[in-house]
């Protein structure tokens, strides 16, 4: 399952559709910071179904999702596509059996803006459950070991153990199995649930069935007593129901009588209410003009009291003018005094200043002088500090130097121990690789053999599936030819059939034959034999003289004899349908057949080329007689003149008869068409029949060959079914053998290196001891120097605390002299501010004063327009008070009339108020009459609802009958229904379903019995399930346990060039939840807690468990984010050693900044981002020379895009 390609579109960074092929064992990325790269490692786990946005780096999911950047607008979706390579067998059977026949798995991860998404598999949509369940028992997913991310390497050292486990976990391919636990307890839990519900319910039919019995005969009681009870309450209903039929009766003619006087009353009041309505009017009228009246004088009174408000008004703004005047020239005379009063302060604030500013400038003179006099301290005291500083640097140097010394010869000593030790340890391991190196060589010679008899296996079966695959491909092609025919010939006969179908249809519809034809036709008459374009057709290049000789005699009908057709055209006379013509079939005035002269363009007689049934020989005779056909008229005009006499017909349809007369010119259209009609259905009948048999021996034929096609399509695929497990065979062979010799290499190598390490370290030896005799000569001389330089120091600090006292003095006094220059500033400012404001007031003291004077004119002004206003006002009002007056007069004439008129109103609406009174009484008779009919149909109404209700929907009216031949209801009556409602109550609720109830609660407490049965036994297979689950999953833990911890070891050992390490259980008895803990030990060491070791220690321990969980198992692929950035030079060497050794099983992806491990990789992949915000990838193929390792490494970082030289290819 190594991963073939991955494609990106609108993921974080990668905006624009980016595809990265994943064709070698070790692919590097690389990149400047904040370019992407990790942006790659998040979009596999992203598609492979991480649900953690902080995983991802993002706080929502919606954070995966291009956001824009400022040249590109935000993308609408996130879509990442992982394409993995599943030809190898040992992957594909590790897969669910829905995949394990695809070479190539391609799973698909979408987001859009909206938060929906979708997960596909192979173009197919599934769940991200189905995703998981993909992944699980491979080592790959996003909780895998075959994804470290960056920063994450160091994590797996200090991690709970509990989180350490699942390591061990998904080496061990135990995730499945506990994924399948959980899915069992889940299941377990329901059942438990569904058997606790289960039970339950039979405990409460257990109790309620003896319940469900004492309602049955209870319910058998209440039926008895109910059957009794509505017969009696029927009987007494209907005579109730009797009774109010009666009395509404008579109510019905009490409202009718009431009516008939109110309709007397109503001609009454019809004639009074016509009167009131006149004097209404005549009152309407003198009101308006009363209104008018009164609207004139308040109008006249109005205007009166307008003008004598607007005459106090201008009266009361004289006054307040007057007053504002005066306000004016008093504000003048202030506004002068005042300006007067701030002349003499600015003068004697002027003098103030004059003499703060002398005094602000000799004191400015003695604080400059001052702070010379304290850059002067102060550079002497920077003087003596520098050569204090020099001393004590002097010290510091020369105790460094002796720390460092020391250190060295500390580190030589250590060194020197571990070389000992580890050039004991090179020859043990030497003896142990020389073994294993012989074992491998036995067995790829083993492989060999194997492999090649499964290749030539495999190759007798491809040559078989070939040749049956030739012959399958052949077979289809004339399949594909056959059922093109077939489809062909099927097209022509259904084109043939409809085609016919349609001229049938033309012909049984007597289309173009006139109405007497048709009607005669249309008869059904046992003596009519058909038109005679039924009977005769000629051939297709006879068909227009055919039609121009017979002409409308094509739609003769045809009888038996003559006396039939008298008869018949006798009948359509009376029926008045059109005109006919009728022909005997055999007439008695057939003419006699005469010999064709042979002569140029004559092609003989036209009869001879008819065809006709031999019965109608005498009617074609008679009606086609001698006639001669000819090529052209011409050729016919030759003829005639030859012979005399002659009938002719060209075959243009020229016409020449013995009598002379000649036809011609367009032919006749409906003749033709008959002709031509009947011609084609005889052509199409005998075509649809020949193709219709070609397209049976065709259907048979195909029906023959998908036969053999199905029986080679079943040989190839059991040919192919032995080809692919042959290719299973060979691949899982070369497998082997490719990865015994990559062992085998990787041993040798191993031998090589531990030669040249074993050399190495004796060398180390030797360096050791001369070194440390140096370093302690040098340690003696620098002890001297450090006492020397200290000695010194001292004595120069003395001489600076006393420069630093003198220094302090002279700071205080010019501290003390510049407060008080501050304060002489501070006086001045406030001083010219003073004189700045008084200006400004002066200036707004003398713009209030001319203001002033010019409002006062304004005023005078306004006063004199006033006075003049008041006496035209005053004018005005005598001739208002006038008008109003004489309107007055006028509204008490018109009050007048109308007081006489409302007099006669008030005597005529008194005669209406007596009518209403008695309509009244008539009418509260008619309602009451009205509303007992009305009672009473209510209650007949009630008694019907009632007995429709208590008994299903019985009509009382039609079983009134019945019951009222009864004795009327008496008090024993109404006495026994009260005993059984009595009855019925003491009974109480009654259950009238209880005996189907009772009865299905039995055949309920059966099923569930069944059920509880059922469900018990699934929980005892569930159980059985789990404990499996369990014991499987404690060997394999345990086993992959205790490997992967053999080889921790060893990897430990490796890497650190010495050291111990090892793997421990927190919990030992308890292998399905116990935590992993890591106790490693680097050389020289003695770590009291793992957290104490070095960044660089705990990468290089996460690794070396990683790289052992891989020897164990191997995950299909790899990616590693970084992890290389702790490491130092050495260890990044052995780094990319140990991943190399393992490129036979695994396809790593390395994320790194580290030259080495870029040299090391087969194909960089640069992540470069040009463009603000939007990640580009270039990829570089790496080949073996430096020059293409150089040319990689700069365009990894983008400074060589194109390279043309041989060592680098840019893809």
């Amino acid at each position: 399952m190594h991963i073939k390609k991955l494609e990106i579109a609108g993921f974080k960074s990668f905006v624009e559709k980016t595809v990265i092929h994943f064709d070698h064992d070790v692919i590097g990325i690389v990149g400047p910071n904040g370019c992407g790269k990790s942006n790659i490692v998040d979009a596999i786990r992203w598609c492979m179904g991480e649900q953690s946005a902080k995983h991802l780096r993002g706080r929502a999911m919606e954070d995966v999702i291009f956001n824009g950047s400022d040249s590109r607008a935000p993308a609408g979706l996130a879509e990442v596509t992982l394409t993995f390579d599943n030809t190898d067998p040992h992957y594909a059977a590790t897969l669910p059996l829905e995949y394990q026949g695809y070479p190539e798995i391609a799973v698909t991860r979408r987001l859009f803006r909206d938060g929906t998404s979708e997960y596909l598999v192979n173009k197919t949509q599934v769940r991200l459950r189905d995703i998981t369940e993909l992944f699980l028992g491979t080592g790959v997913g996003t909780k895998a070991y075959s994804i470290v991310e960056q920063g994450r390497i160091g994590q797996i050292v200090s991690a709970r153990p509990e989180d350490r486990r699942l390591f061990i976990e998904e080496a061990a391919g135990i995730t499945k199995y506990k994924q399948r636990r959980k899915q069992a307890e889940r299941k377990m839990e329901q059942t438990r649930q569904n058997l606790a519900r289960v039970s339950d319910i039979i405990r409460e039919i257990e109790r309620t069935s003896s319940s469900l019995q004492r309602q049955v005969q209870k319910a058998e009681r209440y039926r008895a007593y109910r059957t009794e009870l509505e017969d009696l309450v029927l009987h007494d209903a209907s005579h109730q129901w009797l009774e109010h039929t009666v009395m509404g009766r008579v109510h019905a003619d009490q409202f009718i009588e009431a009516g008939q006087k109110l309709e007397a009353l109503r001609a009454q009041m019809e004639e009074s209410e016509e009167s009131l309505r006149v004097a209404r009017s005549q009152a309407a009228e003198i009101e308006e003009r009363t209104e008018l009246a009164s609207k004139a004088a308040f109008a006249a009174d109005n205007e009166v009291s307008s003008l004598a408000a607007e005459i106090e008004r201008t009266r009361d703004r004289i006054a307040h003018l007057e007053e504002r005047l005066a306000a004016a020239e008093r504000g003048q005379a202030e506004a002068r005094a005042q300006a007067e009063s701030l002349d003499q302060e600015r003068d004697e604030l002027e003098a103030r200043l004059a003499s703060l500013e002398s005094d602000e400038a000799s004191r400015r003179e003695e604080s400059e002088n001052e702070d010379l006099a304290l850059e002067h301290l102060r550079a002497e005291e920077s003087h003596v500090q520098a050569e204090v500083d020099e001393l004590r640097q002097n010290a510091s140097a020369a105790q460094a130097e002796a720390a460092g010394l020391e250190a060295r010869l500390d580190g030589v000593i250590v060194r020197r121990a571990d070389a000992e030790r580890r050039v004991e340890q090179i020859e043990a391991e030497r003896e142990n690789i020389a073994n294993e190196i012989e074992v491998l060589r036995v067995k790829c010679a083993t492989l060999e053999q194997s492999a090649a008899e499964a290749l030539a296996g495999k190759e007798m079966t491809q040559a078989e599936r070939a040749e049956l695959e030739a012959e399958l491909n052949n077979l289809r092609t004339t399949r594909r030819e056959l059922e093109r025919e077939v489809d062909g010939a099927k097209s022509e006969v259904n084109f043939k059939k409809n085609r016919l179908k349609v001229l049938q249809d033309l012909h049984r519809r007597l289309e173009g034959v006139g109405q007497g034809a048709r009607a005669l036709i249309g008869s059904g008459d046992a003596a009519i034999l058909g038109l005679v374009a039924d009977r005769i057709e000629a051939p297709a290049e006879l068909t227009i003289a055919f039609a121009s000789w017979l002409g409308e005699r094509l739609q003769y009908v045809v009888v038996e004899s003559p006396e039939e057709g008298l008869r018949l055209l006798d009948d359509l006379k009376k029926s008045g349908r059109g005109r006919g013509h009728i022909i005997a079939k055999n007439p008695p005035f057939t003419a006699g057949a005469r010999a064709v002269e042979s002569r140029p363009g004559i092609l003989g007689r036209l009869r001879d080329s008819l065809r006709y049934a031999p019965e109608d020989a005498g009617l074609v005779a008679s009606l086609v007689g001698d006639a001669i056909v000819a090529e052209t008229a011409e050729a016919a005009l030759a003829f005639a003149r030859e012979f005399p006499g002659s009938s002719l017909v060209a075959l243009d349809g020229t016409v020449m008869r013995p009598e002379g007369t000649v036809s011609g010119g367009a032919g006749d259209d409906v003749a033709a068409a008959m002709v031509e009609q009947k011609r084609e259905m005889h052509e199409l009948t005998i075509e649809t029949t020949r193709l219709q048999a070609e397209l049976d021996e065709k259907v048979r034929a195909l029906s023959a060959l998908v036969s053999r096609v199905t029986e080679l399509e079943t040989s190839l695929e059991q040919a192919k079914q032995r080809a692919h497990a042959g290719e299973l065979a060979h691949v899982t062979l070369e497998r082997d053998l490719k990865a015994s010799r990559a062992d085998l290499e990787r041993l040798e190598r191993r031998q090589e290196v531990l030669l040249i390490d074993a050399a190495e370290l004796r060398t180390v030896l030797e360096e050791s001891t001369e070194t440390e005799r140096v370093c302690m000569e040098q340690l003696d001389g620098l002890r001297v120097r450090v006492a020397e330089a200290r000695a010194q120091a001292g004595d120069a600090e003395m001489r600076l605390a006393e420069w630093r006292e003198r220094v302090a003095g002279q700071s205080a006094l010019v501290t003390e002299r510049k407060v008080r220059l501050a304060q002489v500033k501070e006086q001045t400012e406030a001083v010219r501010r003073t004189l700045e404001r008084m200006i400004g007031q002066k200036v707004d003291l003398m713009t209030r004063s001319e203001r002033l004077a010019l409002e006062a004119v304004e005023v005078a002004k306004s006063i004199g327009e006033a006075a003049a206003k008041v006496l035209l006002a005053r004018e005005a009002r005598l001739v208002a008070v006038e008008r109003s007056r004489q309107t007055h007069e006028e509204l008490q004439t018109v009050r007048a009339e109308l007081e006489t008129v409302r007099s006669a109103l008030q005597q005529r609406e008194g005669e209406m108020r007596e009518f209403r009174v008695i309509h009244a009484e008539l009418d509260d008779a008619a309602r009451e009459a009205q509303m007992a009919l009305q009672r009473v149909e209510m209650n007949l109404e009630h008694i019907l609802t009632s007995v429709r209700e208590k008994f299903r929907g019985l009509d009382l009216r039609k079983v009134v009958g019945d019951y009222h031949k009864r004795p009327a209801p008496d008090a024993d009556l109404k006495k026994r229904i009260e005993e059984l409602h009595q009855a019925i109550d003491r009974i109480g609720p009654v259950n009238l379903d209880a005996e189907r109830e009772y009865q299905e609660a039995e055949t309920r407490y059966r099923d569930l019995n069944n059920q509880k049965v059922d469900i018990e036994q699934a929980l005892d297979e569930l159980d059985k399930a789990i404990k499996h689950m369990d014991r499987e999953s404690k060997t394999r833990f345990k086993e992959t346990f205790e490997a992967v911890n053999e080889l921790f070891k060893k990897t430990f050992v490796r890497n650190f060039r010495g050291g111990r390490a090892e793997l421990r259980l927190t919990d030992p008895d308890d292998l399905l939840a116990s935590g992993v803990d890591i106790m490693a030990q680097p050389p020289g060491k003695k770590l009291g807690n793992i957290e104490l070791m070095s960044g660089g220690e705990k990468a290089l321990t996460a690794v070396s468990l990683i790289f052992a969980i891989f020897q164990h198992r191997p995950s299909p692929f790899c990616v590693l984010d970084e992890v290389d950035a702790p490491l130092d030079e050495a260890n990044v060497s052995r780094y990319n050693e140990a991943i190399r050794s393992m490129t036979a099983n695994s396809q790593f992806i390395l994320i790194t900044h580290i030259r080495k491990t870029m040299q090391s990789v087969d194909v960089l992949y640069g992540v470069t981002m040009g463009e603000p915000g939007v990640s580009r990838l270039v990829s570089v193929k790496v080949n073996d020379g430096a020059t293409s390792r150089s040319e990689a490494l700069q365009a990894s970082r983008g400074d060589v895009i194109g390279a043309d030289g041989a060592g680098a290819q840019v893809a």
